[in-house]
């Protein structure tokens, strides 16, 4: 648990003129957004010299942020198995298809069962329909606990199959305004889905399109009265891709190459530093434990 309360101490260390406030349990930060851009490499993202694919997060959003440029998925490297890491702090073997819940229980059951808040305040927002499985666990202890509220897929309650980013992007617009959430986990799937379509310019194409729903989601966090002010960001992915000449190169993923583990993570909010940038080694289970402790 100390190695990873590391990440939460890096963000939080150098807060602007409120460090004071922070080492006295007075943070600013009340509701965590987790957005998960789901399967670019970092060669297109931030290892891009010119960083073209992703100009609103290189030049709007890091300069009010925290950039991790040795961030991994030190786990198996597909798209559950890292969501799952991302919400329970633990890395595990998960069926990729939807058909299995995480062993542990998440950051929204948790957040749920602390604080007794509606179903409402916890939302798990996503374009893959398999997600769902996020909301529940197999721990006996936990099974059926309250679960967050969930729009995923085409049928928005974790069927239909996967759904365009465009539509979850409209429901980030509406959800956020109306529920005023604590807890969100949100993603976006078009950069994954060209890339095992073999789409080299979709590929690059979804980078730079979620790419602007990133800001627009932030924005939209500005804009509410109820969240601006006091909402982290966390901007990260699930996975990478396998490098040019390993395998199929940024068609596939799943195994520990390189280009399969690092990926990327820029924490915004109004306890983080502003425009610094992290060369520790961290990975996605830091992300749970930093969430937890914001949320108290």
């Amino acid at each position: 648990m100390a190695k990873h309360l590391v990440l939460m101490l890096a963000v939080l260390a150098g807060l602007a003129g409120s460090a004071h406030a922070a080492e006295a349990g007075q943070r600013l930060t009340k509701r965590v957004v987790i957005l998960v851009v789901d399967g670019p490499r970092w060669s297109e993202t931030w290892g891009e010299a010119t960083r073209q694919y992703i100009p609103q997060r290189a030049t709007v959003l890091a300069p009010q942020g925290v950039l991790f440029t040795h961030f991994r998925n030190q786990g198996p490297t597909y798209t559950n198995a890292g969501h799952t890491a991302l919400c329970t702090g633990v890395y595990q073997e998960i069926n990729n298809s939807g058909l299995e819940l995480p062993g542990h229980a998440g950051i929204f059951q948790h957040y749920l069962a602390a604080t007794r808040a509606p179903l409402t305040d916890a939302w798990l927002i996503s374009s893959k329909d398999k997600l769902r499985v996020l909301s529940d666990c197999l721990d006996p202890a936990w099974r059926h606990a309250p679960t967050c509220s969930i729009d995923c897929g085409v049928d928005g309650n974790g069927g239909g199959g996967y759904r365009d980013d465009a539509i979850t992007a409209q429901h980030i617009r509406t959800l956020l305004p109306q529920h005023h959430p604590h807890l969100v986990l949100i993603n976006l799937k078009q950069v994954d889905a060209c890339g095992h379509a073999k789409d080299w310019p979709g590929y690059l194409q979804g980078i730079r399109d979620t790419d602007a729903i990133v800001a627009q989601t932030w924005d939209v966090i500005q804009h509410d009265a109820q969240m601006a002010g006091q909402t982290a960001l966390f901007i990260t992915n699930d996975h990478g891709r396998h490098l040019d000449g390993i395998k199929d190169g940024f068609v596939s993923h799943g195994d520990d190459c390189p280009g399969c583990r690092q990926i990327e993570l820029l924490a915004i909010g109004p306890d983080f530093k502003r425009g610094a940038t992290v060369d520790v080694e961290r990975g996605q289970i830091d992300v749970a434990v930093t969430a937890a402790a914001l949320l108290g």
